[in-house]
């Protein structure tokens, strides 16, 4: 992964002096950087992810004010400078993983979520998709392409059985695909992005793959990664706020199962052992 240094004219954009800058460990598409204690910083690591920051400057000051939970508000937009970075207000809070044992009514956080993704799932999707650039279209090319790279890149580590069962699986969820209602979702939402305090969610950050798409998407971390309880409240507050809510829940299964396989692709490109490791492992112990 190649290193990334805060941006040299942080301070005078910012218009602070900073006087303590530290890596965040573990962005896979931004270098990210507490400043001062205060401030977050992020830059892209790759060229591509350029425009997804782009995409995030545009839609969160228009999603931010509906949401019923925090996201981050940009107050320094550098997009002019050789590499473009943001900066927003650190919002506090730690991962969702990292504070589980703590949480003081789990259940709670997990309604918090679901009422949040229904906001979220409700947001008008023309306009969505002006701020994305995506359409209703655009997740199932975009699975297409996933297919066809999996099956020349993440095929070969599995046995002849395991194939037949990853080549049903895709087709069992195309078929359904066909009844699904795109909508905005967030399209990342594991437990990195997901911030909480000990009795609340305290924001919900990193937007850079939000887009039209299948609503499903963001609970496959949320409904098969989480403590029995929390899915519960998920589960409750979503089905408060959005109706025919079982489908959507049924489906996130199929995104639980193939987020190792990015984990693959993602260890494979960036030269990463232990993730392609762990990947293949993920993998295989998925598969229906």
């Amino acid at each position: 992964m190649r290193r990334i240094e805060l941006p040299g004219r942080l301070s005078e954009l910012l218009g602070v002096p900073v006087a303590t800058g530290t890596e965040i460990e573990g962005g896979w598409d931004y270098a990210v950087f507490e400043v001062n204690g205060s401030w977050i910083v992020r830059v892209p690591r790759r060229e591509e992810v350029k425009d997804w920051l782009r995409k995030e400057t545009r839609l969160l000051p228009q999603l931010g004010p509906v949401l019923p939970l925090p996201v981050p508000r940009f107050e320094l937009v550098a997009d002019d400078e050789p590499a473009p970075f943001v900066a927003y207000r650190k919002i506090e809070g730690e991962p969702i993983d990292e504070i589980a044992d703590a949480l003081v009514d789990p259940r709670s956080i997990g309604e918090q979520l679901g009422r949040f993704l229904g906001v979220l799932h409700g947001f008008p999707p023309e306009r969505a998709g002006e701020l994305t650039r995506t359409d209703a279209t655009t997740w199932m090319h975009e699975l297409h392409l996933l297919r066809n790279e999996c099956e020349g890149v993440v095929y070969p580590f599995l046995s002849p059985e395991q194939r037949i069962r990853a080549g049903r699986m895709f087709d069992d969820f195309t078929e359904r695909a066909a009844s699904v209602e795109p909508t905005l979702v967030h399209a990342d939402l594991g437990p990195d992005h997901i911030l909480c305090s000990r009795d609340s969610v305290t924001g919900v950050i990193d937007w850079s793959d939000a887009c039209i798409g299948d609503p499903a998407i963001d609970f496959g971390w949320l409904l098969h990664s989480t403590p029995s309880v929390v899915a519960e409240g998920v589960r409750s507050g979503y089905a408060g706020q959005r109706t025919s809510a079982e489908p959507i829940f049924d489906r996130s299964l199929f995104y639980h199962r193939i987020g190792p396989w990015h984990e693959v692709l993602y260890g494979i490109a960036e030269r990463r052992p232990d993730l392609l490791d762990r990947g293949v492992r993920g993998v295989r112990q998925r598969l229906p």
